[in-house]
């Protein structure tokens, strides 16, 4: 039997069963750093309000939840462990390896920051390879990748791969994120570090206001990502 509690800070209000307690506070203060990132990114002095996010071991609590919160939107596809509904972050963890999600919680915290400050302050429909490009690589899960290879194992597998999406037609809507051919997880995080290592914060915070510009990379961004991880790491791409 689950038997759930609240952690809290100045920034969160996590719900999380009890057995995890440590794992929840220690989730926290890493997010609550990254969220200290993602505002003074974003410009912000403050929150106007606590976060919310919850933790699940099993995916019936955790599409409970979801209902919960956002009775009138569509459940997450079936692969889906880490969610933003109703403006609260939903995670489902793997009761044997809870580190898997250990950032999941500040992942998902700047997709609630991000559709908050660019989405609805410039009034942009979701573009999803936007936002999730830059999720995963400010949340630090990159970081992990880059440090025991599998980041440059992406590179490896799509570089000289044929008839790639743009990462505009990408949308879950559209149920092309994770198919046969590609997941597009790799993608975003490829798509993302190339930002960030070629744009300072300044440039990057104005590329994200600029809806046409955004529209206009995501026609080839990805291949140009390719192309520059690909001269970076040209050692290690053409020894495979």
């Amino acid at each position: 039997m689950n038997e759930y509690i609240i952690l809290s800070n100045n920034f969160y209000e996590i719900y999380i069963d009890k057995k995890y307690e440590d794992f929840g506070k220690d989730v926290m203060n890493y997010s609550t750093v990254k969220l200290k990132e993602y505002l003074n990114f974003f410009k912000e002095d403050k929150l106007l309000k606590k976060l919310k996010g919850s933790f699940f071991d099993n995916r019936k609590d955790f599409l409970t939840r979801i209902k919960y919160i956002a009775p009138n939107e569509g459940l997450p596809p079936e692969w889906a462990t880490g969610c933003f509904y109703g403006g609260e972050a939903q995670i489902l963890v793997d009761k044997d390896n809870l580190n898997k999600k250990f950032r999941t919680l500040a992942h998902e915290t700047f997709h609630i920051i991000f559709q908050k400050n660019i989405y609805e302050k410039f009034d942009i429909d979701r573009i999803v390879w936007l936002d999730e490009s830059l999720a995963a690589n400010f949340s630090g899960e990159i970081d992990d990748e880059l440090n025991n290879g599998i980041f440059i194992e992406y590179i490896k597998k799509y570089l000289n791969k044929e008839n790639l999406p743009k990462m505009n037609d990408l949308d879950f809507k559209k149920g092309n994120i994770k198919t046969e051919e590609y997941n597009a997880y790799h993608f975003f995080h490829i798509v993302g570090r190339y930002l960030r290592e070629n744009m300072s914060d300044e440039e990057l915070f104005e590329f994200v206001k600029n809806k046409n510009l955004v529209f206009e990379n995501g026609n080839t961004i990805l291949n140009d990502s390719l192309e520059y991880f690909k001269n970076k790491y040209k050692m290690v791409v053409n020894n495979e």
